[in-house]
């Protein structure tokens, strides 16, 4: 009987160990919220190439990642009945990335403010990250445009940013931010 008893609260103890401190339904409702944020644009549409992903690192936090295209490039990609871009074409829709970037940049601090309250049982202390990773075809103008932004900030930072209301150039301040 002890054996059999010793062998129960072993097990109790492997599952308890692996149990992660942020429920997996609290990052899906980050994940939701983070994809219904970038599909919420009209006027000119990012173009997701999936869904957000989000995993817990113990002793880190939270990290989200996504990938997406700026823009929809539909109008622009190369078939037999559309054999060219003109240099033209491709100067617009450089341009048009380059200003959704920066609207992507400000997307993405609001995102992780709001993934802030959603994601309980992360300590205060601990940071919630976001990656977008950027797709750009072969034949794009990419200069001025990075592959990756990475933003990412401790929880209680954010979570008090939450609660006063911060603007950008407030968040901008707490957020670390690269690009690659």
């Amino acid at each position: 009987m002890k054996i059999v008893m010793s062998l129960f609260i072993a097990a109790i103890l492997c599952f308890a160990a692996a149990e992660s401190r942020v429920s997996r339904a609290s990052i899906v409702a980050a994940e939701h919220m983070i994809d219904e944020k970038i599909n919420a644009y009209s006027t000119d549409p990012y173009h997701p190439l999936g869904d957000a992903r989000g995993t817990y690192l113990e002793g880190y936090g939270v990290l989200f990642t996504n990938e997406l295209d700026l823009v929809n490039t539909g109008a622009l990609t190369m078939s037999p009945f559309k054999p060219t871009v003109s240099k033209e074409e491709l100067a617009g829709f450089h341009e048009r990335k380059v200003k959704k970037l920066a609207e992507l940049k400000d997307a993405m601090r609001t995102m992780l403010v709001n993934a802030s309250g959603i994601l309980e049982g992360l300590p205060p202390n601990e940071r919630v990250a976001m990656e977008a990773i950027l797709y750009s075809h072969s034949w794009e103008i990419t200069r001025d445009l990075p592959h990756r932004v990475f933003m990412s900030a401790e929880k209680q930072k954010l979570v008090n940013a939450k609660a006063a209301h911060a603007g950008q150039p407030e968040l901008t301040a707490i957020i670390e931010e690269q690009e690659r």
